[in-house]
């Protein structure tokens, strides 16, 4: 099962980063899926897998063996024993676009490539 928790999440990161994203982003993103999660191992792959949360998962998962891979995995292992330090973040967005759903959330900070929120009065 922790295994399972930990193969998504770090896809997820893999995907979301685009590959290019700074440690701390990558951490901020686990912490996002961990929040959805309510942090809990067992409902990780439900959260990644869910329709319209994540835009790679609409396409069969592609990684390949390389660092960027690796970084995933191993932010993946090290968040799920890690204190929320985003403030109770449950969405993001690339610096890049403007999604219509941000003015009724909260900002809570920026972090490596991405804008991080939770629904305002939360």
């Amino acid at each position: 099962m922790l295994e399972a928790a930990i193969l998504c999440l770090a896809l997820n990161l893999y995907h979301e980063g685009d590959k290019s994203e700074p440690l701390i982003g990558l951490f901020a993103i686990a912490q996002v899926t961990l929040n959805r999660a309510k942090r809990d191992p067992e409902k990780i792959c439900a959260v990644v897998a869910a329709p319209r949360q994540f835009s790679w998962t609409t396409k069969p998962p592609r990684v390949e063996d390389s660092p960027a891979w690796r970084t995933a995995q191993e932010v993946a292992k090290l968040s799920l024993y890690m204190a929320d330090f985003t403030g109770g973040a449950t969405h993001y967005h690339a610096l890049y676009v403007s999604p219509y759903w941000r003015s009724d959330m909260t900002v809570l900070g920026k972090w490596g490539n991405h804008i991080f929120y939770k629904p305002k009065g939360k």
